[in-house]
């Protein structure tokens, strides 16, 4: 009964100003639909079938043969289009003006000592376009290799193209990969609720350090129950705040959420206790209510950007701020989500998991240690 009077209290703290607690519960919101609609594009696979590919066939020998029947059978292919240049020149030329998206060049004599080698040119703005050219190109390089080296042991061969192994399978349909609007309410959600941190922070600060902490040590509530009563509701408020965003954004924003919802439920439970835990620990470190806001203020945001909240971010794995990202709140909380909906790897989901309970049992041994550090 104690703890739930010191819970309610604490509670009716953190909402009291509706105006605020309304703003930060929509403010996710409307960052949602900017960032999703505005940059849904970035999260968009171009499609194949605007390939264009540049070439020049100057050997007039077998590969140069070969390659023309190469050609004549892209060409039946919905992916890409095929066009000669009539010089080297205008073949790069081509390219640069954004009329192709590869350039292939054969030159003469190709099978002589000196100049055996295919010439690709790849446009540096349309990457995927590029790639798809190259690779057709590689397979017929890997079948031109095989039927010269059957030549050479006296083995019979021919070059014969038989099509392309490329499938078109639309992406995004079913949700195999986020979208913008579900890349980002899953970041923002983490962001906001790791600003909750400034609940346990106002709370701590309140109803624990303060005046009014000292009055309500002196009544029969015991320093567990008034401890407990703080992080539950600083805890409730900052999960009732991820219900509302999960809520809105799968009934409004058509927000992928995954079908595994007791999975979903726990790890926002496990960030909601990281952040109260590192909200809770920078209070009982820095017994300054400002202080701890401002160092937040900076922190949140930092641990935002370096998750990859405000747009993705390409690290090399094995790199050290690869296994830095493991140490931050945001990175983890975002990754375990993403596992979750999208069927990821499980042990990773596990290492994410584990560490996650590990920060939080850091952040609540630091805080402790520090009350007990002002109580000797």
């Amino acid at each position: 009964m104690r703890l739930w009077t010191m819970f309610r209290y604490q509670f009716i703290q953190n909402i009291r100003d509706r105006t605020t607690y309304l703003e930060m519960m929509l403010l996710p919101l409307l960052l949602i639909f900017i960032l999703g609609v505005s940059l849904e594009g970035a999260f968009q696979t171009p499609p194949v079938t605007d390939t264009k590919a540049i070439y020049l066939n100057e050997d007039q020998g077998p590969v140069g043969e070969a390659f023309e029947v190469f050609i004549e059978n892209l060409e039946n292919e919905r992916f890409i289009t095929i066009r000669a240049a009539s010089t080297l020149e205008a073949g790069m030329n081509l390219v640069e003006d954004g009329e192709g998206h590869a350039f292939v060049h054969l030159p003469v004599s190709i099978l002589e000592e000196d100049t055996g080698m295919i010439a690709f040119y790849g446009s540096p703005t349309h990457p995927l376009q590029a790639s798809i050219v190259e690779n057709a190109i590689k397979n017929f390089i890997s079948g031109a290799n095989t039927v010269m080296a059957m030549d050479t042991t006296g083995m019979e061969g021919r070059l014969d193209y038989q099509g392309s192994n490329i499938v078109e399978r639309p992406l995004n349909v079913s949700h195999d990969r986020p979208g913008a609007m579900d890349y980002y309410a899953v970041t923002m959600l983490v962001m906001f609720m790791m600003y909750g941190t400034n609940y346990a922070v106002f709370g701590m600060k309140e109803a624990y350090l303060s005046s009014t902490g000292n009055r309500i040590k002196s009544t029969p509530i015991g320093s567990t129950e008034h401890y407990l009563g703080l992080v539950l509701s600083n805890l409730t408020t900052i999960v009732l705040k991820a219900l509302f965003i999960i809520g809105f954004t799968y009934f409004v924003y058509g927000v992928n959420w995954g079908s595994n919802w007791l999975m979903l439920a726990g790890i926002i439970l496990l960030t909601a206790l990281m952040a109260v835990g590192l909200g809770t620990a920078v209070i009982m470190i820095t017994r300054n209510e400002t202080l701890s806001g401002n160092i937040l203020m900076i922190i949140v945001p930092l641990m935002t950007f370096f998750s990859g909240g405000f747009f993705q971010i390409n690290i090399q794995q094995d790199s050290l701020l690869y296994r830095m990202q493991y140490l931050i709140p945001n990175h983890l909380s975002q990754s375990a989500i993403f596992n979750v909906i999208y069927d990821g790897n499980t042990e990773r989901l596990l290492l994410v998991m584990l560490m996650m309970i590990l920060i939080i049992l850091v952040t609540y041994v630091l805080a402790l240690l520090a009350e007990r550090r002002y109580q000797i």
